[in-house]
């Protein structure tokens, strides 16, 4: 290929958009996005001269196979590899360079500050290492409330109490520098990463202080003021690195994707690190202002790279937020969200198996001593806490147990809840006092942290198990109590128990089951928190707690179940999962006497033997139709599973020779109708541009969609099954996605077994899932949500995974259904088999993983983008609700909510219609195809709003896209003015309807925007 003219990034985009073979909804572009790393986007998101020029276009990919890269020049859709060939990897990228820093001491004889080189001679052994983390707040902003001149010494002062060996400073300014440089303590024992010039602080930057000599230093400049800082401490026994860095916090609107390019540097730089090491890895310090959420992304792959949080590995009953705006009046004044977080962190991998964290703890925490800031408000240090860090050399065992206690989560808990009836005493107290009243709901903690989402189905079966012999018991909350921690404490109400002790054996129960959640010595204190009050001279903790008790009366309630929690990102605790206790447990009625009936009579399916029968006929008299152009006939999806309804269309491919192309097929095919079936002939058709082109013909009343695939030349006629499993790599795009068809479908049916029972349970579930699912809006692959493949596979999970004499009736079916998907830890993938359990989710297009059943691994539910995630997840868990609300009446019409409509007019307040006015019914029928093939293009670039989430609906005539907004100040994303980023999303969309090769004579697209 060098000797031919390379196709261009425009040249591949159209051949992709509108090669009929060709899917663009199986594509994405890398681009460069003027960061370290490429950045991709869906392929549809991308807007043709745009603000994202062609030249920063660097490769295509389908799937993950790289179809066309820039750099390596590879185009294979214009040079097909050969079929044995695998697909080549996407090119991996080296980690970024660091450059050197000098390394400076005090010169006592000279009296001055020089760069030095370590000495040759290591250091003695040390048992301990202390590790101090401080972001010193800069005073580029409201100098004037910040009063740097008195926070400056206080914070030195700080410094020197915490004795420690390794301090890593951030935000520090040339004058901070100055101080710093200029303290006795730092004079004479300190090697510092900066000195007099402050290189590295122009504005403001990072310092790191060692009482070990640098051996060397290193530096990765993200920006302007954003760093890495690195260290390299030789040790009696190897080699140790501490590295300071400083992320890009959320207050920048690019801040999430300039701080994951951080992120991944830095891990590409420890993996480099220690596969440059001779002999075994160093160990490894991070010590700085992460910038991140408890549940990011980014926290969460330094976790798979083998770092460990030392906070909740060391006290996991604590949060540890180290700005605290509800605490700190600085961090009141630099906050813009006024959460509290945990931004401050200290993570240690140690390849040695031996560096283990002994001891954390907050400094810094305690107003200055000599009256209020400039505010009127107690001045502080800085607008964060620091953190104290303590390490120590231990054994390998002592690391493994380190390592099992850093599994435990803190977006998990196992704890008890007051009925809701308890709940608005309660309630009103914590709404006044506690500053996690959002985050929790009234509860009194078992576990805490606990294990992963992913391993609840295992724990709650063992739970079940422990729990038998704990009969339901009764608390009463009548007594006030605090714990006293640095800066403040915890107000609570004791849960007092009857029969007395039976909290204590509950906990016991627990505890045997996962021992790693429940350490000895932090032993059981069962308490319902309140809020949490300042410690200080000014209150008396003991009379306020006293002036509550007075107007608090005992609360009274039973308690016959535990709950499993959880929480994602920023979001409350929910809960998932409700473990009866004793008797509770026993007394559950029998599920096959507790809803079949009623859902039956709901459903009251429409698929009679006679319907059965006239879908048969009308397939066999197709098959007839294809043998006479000389193809076979092989019906797939729900009509070979069995699932199908009066009115559900049959999907069929035909199976021809090489010498018959698809447009010839489709010719003869549609001249064999109108001569054996004039009837149907008026609506026959062959729709030559979709994704797979398609004769659309109906017979008797049963509609059909059928698709081709040629053989290969030379290749007999032979079952599909054979033909993919030999031939698949020589059949075309379109041909081989139709075949794939027929084996998913068969894949199903092979998972489920030869039980027929089963297969009637999942036909059974399958169609109160599919009815559900059309009722709410989400049936759609075109729309962004799940087709009917990636519903099929999710029944099949349940049916399959379910413990039988768990599921017993087709009630129990349905709700154990629903609580799977909507506790489901996606992008975990579902998968039905082995093989396909080896698909990873790979970027963007893989927020809620469906895998097909037959190989190569796909993932069904490509289209699911941010937010139509979010409304199937939404529509699980309100499904879940209404099942069990269902279950619990003996009436049909329990029902009825479950399948209840989307109402667009009532359901989507604020929603945009898209219509299309066209001369013919034809016309129309091919412009809502376009307007349906392309929505999710709209749905990006609504999407790329970040305040807006978007919900696609399909109206009888018009479709329709609700907009919402989570909060209050973000209504602004629905304006509807020239310029707008919604209007300029619609623009371009309607331009592209417009610029539509194919677009039918005199059709026009129509957007407005409707409310209430």
């Amino acid at each position: 290929m060098s000797n031919e003219r390379f196709t261009t990034s425009r040249e591949v985009y159209h051949r992709i958009r509108w090669d009929p073979r060709l899917d663009a909804r199986e594509f994405v572009i890398g681009y460069d996005a003027h960061g370290e790393t490429m950045e991709e986007m869906p392929f549809e998101a991308f807007v043709p001269d745009g603000e994202l020029p062609w030249h920063r276009v660097w490769y295509f990919k389908r799937g993950r196979e790289v179809v066309w890269d820039r750099k390596e020049r590879i185009d294979r859709l214009s040079h097909p590899a050969p079929s044995e060939d695998p697909p080549a990897p996407a090119p991996r990228r080296a980690p970024a360079a660091f450059t050197s820093l000098p390394a400076h001491r005090f010169d006592a004889h000279a009296e001055a500050w020089v760069t030095a080189v370590a000495p040759s001679t290591k250091p003695p052994a040390r048992e301990q290492l202390t590790v101090v983390t401080f972001n010193v707040l800069f005073d580029l902003y409201d100098a004037e409330l910040l009063d740097t001149a008195r926070r400056i010494p206080a914070a030195l002062a700080l410094l020197r109490e915490t004795d420690a060996d390794v301090i890593a400073l951030q935000e520090v300014t040339a004058p901070f520098l100055r101080a710093l440089l200029a303290e006795p303590w730092v004079r004479e024992h300190y090697w510092l990463s900066d000195g007099p010039e402050a290189s590295t602080v122009a504005t403001y930057g990072q310092v790191l202080l060692s009482r070990v000599p640098f051996s060397s230093l290193v530096q990765r400049v993200f920006s302007r003021d954003k760093r890495l800082i690195a260290g390299e401490l030789r040790v009696a026994d190897g080699t140790l690195w501490v590295a300071t860095p400083h992320l890009t916090s959320n207050r920048d609107a690019s801040g999430a994707a300039a701080r994951a390019v951080q992120v991944q540097a830095i891990l590409d730089w420890a993996l480099a690190l220690g596969a440059s090491e001779e002999g075994r890895p160093p160990d490894l310090v991070l010590a700085g202002d992460f910038n991140l959420g408890e549940s990011s992304s980014e926290a969460e792959s330094f976790a798979r790279a083998g770092f460990v949080d030392a906070w909740p590995m060391l006290r996991p009953m604590e949060l540890g937020e180290t700005y605290n705006p509800q605490l700190n009046s600085l961090a009141a004044l630099t906050t813009t969200s006024g959460r509290l977080q945990r931004l401050d962190r200290v993570l240690v991998k140690s390849a040695s198996g031996r560096l283990v964290p002994q001891a954390i703890e907050l400094f810094g925490e305690a107003p200055l001593p000599g009256g209020p800031g400039p505010s009127g408000e107690p001045l502080f240090a800085s607008d964060h806490f620091g953190i104290r860090c303590v390490l120590r050399r231990g054994s390998v065992a002592e690391t493994d147990s380190a390592r099992g206690t850093a599994r435990l989560v803190h977006q998990t808990a196992v704890v008890l809840i007051p009925p809701e009836s308890a709940w608005p005493p309660i309630q009103a107290l914590r709404k006044k006092h506690d500053a996690k009243f959002e985050r929790w709901m009234p509860h009194v903690t078992l576990l805490y942290p606990f294990l992963p989402e992913e391993d609840f189905d295992t724990v709650a079966a063992l739970f079940e198990e422990a729990l038998r012999d704990i009969e339901p018991f009764e608390v009463t909350l009548s007594t006030f109590g605090h714990f006293e921690h640095r800066a403040n404490a915890t107000a609570w109400l004791r849960p007092d128990d009857e029969p007395r002790g039976a909290l204590a054996a509950l906990h016991a129960k627990l505890a045997a089951v996962v021992p790693e959640c429940a350490s000895p010595e932090r032993g059981f204190s069962p308490h319902l928190s309140v809020g949490q009050l300042p410690r200080s001279k000014d209150v008396d903790l003991e009379q306020t707690l006293a002036t509550w008790a007075r107007t608090w009366r005992a609360l009274s309630f039973p308690i016959g179940d535990v709950c499993l929690i959880r929480r994602k990102g920023d979001t409350p605790f929910e809960v998932i999962r409700r473990i009866p206790l004793g008797r509770a447990a026993r007394q559950q009625p029998p599920a096959s006497t507790k809803g079949d009936s009623t859902l039956r009579a709901a459903l009251a399916s429409t698929n009679t033997p006679a319907s059965r029968e006239a879908r048969a006929s009308a397939v066999e008299q197709l098959r007839g139709l294809c043998e006479r152009v000389g193809t076979s006939l092989h019906p797939y999806g729900s009509y070979l599973l069995g699932t199908d309804e009066a009115g559900s269309d049959v999907d069929a491919v035909a199976i021809g020779p090489s010498s018959l192309s698809r447009d010839d097929f489709a010719q003869a095919l549609l001249r064999e109708v109108a001569t054996s079936a004039p009837a149907a002939a008026s609506s026959a058709r062959f729709v030559a541009d979709a994704a797979i082109p398609l004769v659309k013909l109906s017979l008797g009343g049963v509609s059909f969609d059928v698709s081709y695939a040629s053989r290969p030349e030379g290749v007999a006629p032979c079952e599909p099954l054979t033909l993919l499993a030999q031939h698949g790599p020589q059949l075309d795009t379109s041909g081989l996605r139709s075949v794939l068809g027929v084996a998913d479908s068969q894949g199903v049916l092979d998972v489920l077994g030869a039980d027929e029972a089963t297969h009637e349970r999942f036909r059974n579930l399958l169609r109160a899932v599919k009815r559900w699912a059309k009722a709410r809006g989400i049936y759609s692959h075109a729309l962004g949500y799940l087709g009917g493949l990636s519903w099929t596979v999710l029944a099949a999970w349940a049916c399959t995974r379910g413990a039988p004499d768990a599921v017993k009736s087709d009630a129990e079916l349905l709700a154990h259904f629903f609580h799977t998907f909507a506790t489901w830890p996606w992008p975990q993938p579902v998968a039905l088999t082995s093989e396909t359990a080896r698909y990873r989710p790979d970027g963007r297009r893989d927020l809620m993983p469906v895998i097909a059943p037959a190989e190569p691994p796909r993932n069904t539910a490509r289209n699911v983008s941010r937010s139509t995630f979010r409304t199937v997840r939404d529509e699980l868990t309100r499904a879940r609700e209404l099942v069990a609300e269902a279950r619990a009446s003996s009436s049909p019409r329990a029902w009825e909510p479950l399948f209840q409509p989307v109402d667009a007019a009532r359901d989507l307040p604020a929603r945009l219609r898209l219509s299309v006015d066209a001369p013919t019914p034809e016309a129309h029928e091919a412009a809502m195809g376009w307007v349906l093939g392309h929505l999710t293009a709209l749905v990006y670039r609504l999407e790329g709003d970040r305040r807006l989430s978007v919900r696609p609906l399909q109206g009888p005539q018009a479709l329709f896209m609700g907009l919402d907004t989570r909060q209050t100040q973000d209504a602004g994303a629905l304006s509807w003015t020239p310029g707008s980023p919604l209007s300029e999303a619609v623009a371009t969309f309607q331009t592209s309807f417009q610029e539509w090769t194919n677009r039918p004579k005199d059709t026009v697209l129509q957007v407005e925007l409707l409310r209430g």
